[in-house]
């Protein structure tokens, strides 16, 4: 249990604490390569201890160098002097989620994997639905509760410690259910996307952004397995599955796909397209939507604008300061940064060896720091998606279809929407 602030109570023996989540892993940070199926099965008997234990540490670390909604983010393209921040596009990325989800004010909402409730907060208060959050970390659900309360939002948003594999709840209790990269600790999507079916009321919306392998991922080379590997190292997963398999598992679990996309790369523009478009105008406006650019009627005379350039997701993480339009996010790059990494790990390491700092936090830094590395280098690669979304109804007859011995409810063409189909598929 956390104290009178939600944050978690101090660990008597921390270096025992990192050493039951390190045992999971190959014991080299660097050389992930040899990791052997076998082992990863392994670790999928027990995801869940596997992922309890690394938020007991690493929600902290989240919190103080991120932010308190645990997730990664695209940025829209930003034009001064409105400037897009790290904050609103966390915020872009929850609200356009809702919007898709169809949610509505007096809704009930479940969280799957909710963290320290960032996510459910920010959707509670845009539609005035209430919000359930589950974690199977009490250390986040005490923080959770704080910061709710700290926000006014007690009688709207609540939390509950569960598994979300065995969910306890009853069988269609939700309208609608969001993960937001949370999933990605389950051994088994199509087991984890099952059990959502079987909370949701039957035209409930299920909404998931995933963690993935992309259609760029190959299993021959060696630097591919690598970068897989020290993604689940870093960031305590058992199986990081790819983009395939997770639609498979979406769709055996009984949903009916209705939009999916790799929001990650959801504002980006290739070079030769922004070029010619910056010869077509002297000051274009990028109207940021994935049916394609834009451009707004020419200007009488030109517009003094600085534009800055697309920014990957992955620019706060490689220390990026340059990219960073507030004070606020230069200090979240500069804490990402070689520079401040070295003195923290100086500062730690002769801390450790004098006694002012708890054995096994050094193990804990370099924890953190392959879970910063390997997610950049797996975006910079192009095999790596950590917000690939589907978004997905269960169908009005399931039900029905199951009692009369019919199977799964197959796939309806939707048409509601025009769905994005993501590229190289």
């Amino acid at each position: 249990m956390g104290d009178e602030n939600g944050q978690p109570k101090k660990i008597e023996d921390f270096s025992k604490f990192i050493g039951t989540f390190s045992s999971h892993y190959n014991d080299n940070y660097d050389n992930q390569t040899t990791v052997t199926e076998e082992e990863r099965k392994k670790r999928q008997e027990t995801a869940p201890q596997i992922a309890d234990s690394y938020y007991d540490f690493a929600s902290t670390a989240y919190e103080v160098n991120w932010s308190t909604h645990f997730h990664y983010t695209p940025f829209p393209p930003t034009y001064p002097p409105h400037d897009n921040t790290l904050a609103t596009a966390m915020l872009l990325y929850e609200h356009r989620l809702a919007y898709l989800l169809q949610l509505r004010p007096n809704s009930l909402i479940l969280d799957v994997g909710c963290g320290i409730g960032g996510p459910a907060r920010s959707i509670a208060r845009l539609t005035g639905c209430t919000v359930i959050g589950l974690t199977i970390n009490q250390s986040q659900v005490d923080r959770a509760i704080y910061l709710t309360e700290m926000e006014g939002l007690s009688h709207q948003v609540s939390f509950v410690k569960g598994d979300f594999l065995d969910m306890p709840f009853a069988d269609e209790s939700f309208d609608a259910v969001i993960a937001i990269e949370a999933t990605c600790h389950s051994p088994s999507l199509e087991r984890v996307y099952r059990e959502v079916n079987r909370v949701l009321k039957p035209g409930g919306m299920f909404g998931t952004s995933e963690w993935v392998l992309t259609n760029k991922f190959d299993e021959k080379n060696q630097r591919h397995v690598g970068i897989r590997n020290r993604i689940e190292r870093g960031n305590g997963l058992s199986n990081l599955h790819t983009c395939k398999a997770a639609r498979n598992a979406f769709l055996a679990a009984g949903f009916e796909l209705e939009h999916e996309e790799d929001y990650a790369s959801h504002f980006e523009v290739p070079n030769d397209l922004e070029s010619s478009i910056a010869t077509q105008n002297s000051s274009p406006i990028l109207i940021p939507f994935k049916d394609g650019p834009r451009l707004a009627p020419a200007p009488s005379t030109p517009l003094p604008t600085t534009r800055l350039s697309l920014r990957p997701w992955t620019f706060p993480l490689r220390g990026e300061h340059r990219l960073a339009t507030t004070w606020t996010d230069w200090w979240t790059c500069f804490k990402m940064s070689p520079l401040m990494r070295r003195l923290c790990y100086w500062f730690v390491y002769f801390g450790e060896k004098i006694g002012i700092v708890d054995k096994g936090v050094m193990q804990a830094m370099q924890t953190m720091a392959v879970c910063v590395d390997s997610v950049v280098e797996g975006g910079q690669e192009g095999v790596f998606s950590p917000c690939w979304w589907f978004i997905g109804r269960k169908g009005e007859d399931d039900v029905k279809k199951e009692e009369d011995g019919g199977g799964r409810a197959t796939r309806k063409d939707l048409n509601k929407r025009v769905p994005y189909r993501a590229e190289n598929e």
